[in-house]
């Protein structure tokens, strides 16, 4: 499976808006009103990412879990579905979904780090740092999405 890009920026004791980027999210083809509807899980998820990016994370869950009824095995829709919790300031719901990512890839570093955003939210300081800490040792690349 191809490595999926996810831009996360993470501030610590800052609120800063989390942005998902998926596989195809490149392409050029833009929301209109005659655009088809969507038909596979990663056209689900990306015009929910689309949605998400808009500011309209209610519209982008539902196009999430469209895409989570075709394919509930990839992780990147939980980790999708993680950041628009984010956005509506529900912690435990993105919490509980960066989980579902983790189960379905246990080394899936965006969602470590949606994870370690959502334990901070709840109080959890020790262990979002040793989350964060794991995510950043196995891909460091992460290290370019965090804003001091």
């Amino acid at each position: 499976m191809k490595r999926i890009k996810i831009i996360l920026p993470i501030a610590f004791g800052l609120i800063l808006l989390v942005t998902c980027r998926g596989p195809n999210s490149e392409n050029k083809n833009t929301e209109t009103a005659g655009e088809p509807k969507p038909q596979t899980s990663l056209e689900w998820a990306n015009h929910g990412t689309r949605l998400l990016n808009k500011g309209l994370p209610d519209q982008a869950l539902v196009s999430y879990d469209s895409a989570l009824l075709l394919d509930a095995t990839n992780p990147y829709i939980y980790c999708s579905k993680a950041s628009a919790y984010h956005k509506l300031g529900l912690p435990e719901l993105a919490l509980q979904n960066a989980d579902k990512a983790l189960e379905v890839d246990p080394g899936y570093t965006p969602a470590m780090a949606n994870k370690s955003k959502a334990l901070r939210k709840l109080g959890r300081e020790a262990e979002a740092d040793s989350l964060l800490t794991k995510a950043l040792e196995i891909d460091t690349g992460l290290k370019r999405y965090f804003r001091e």
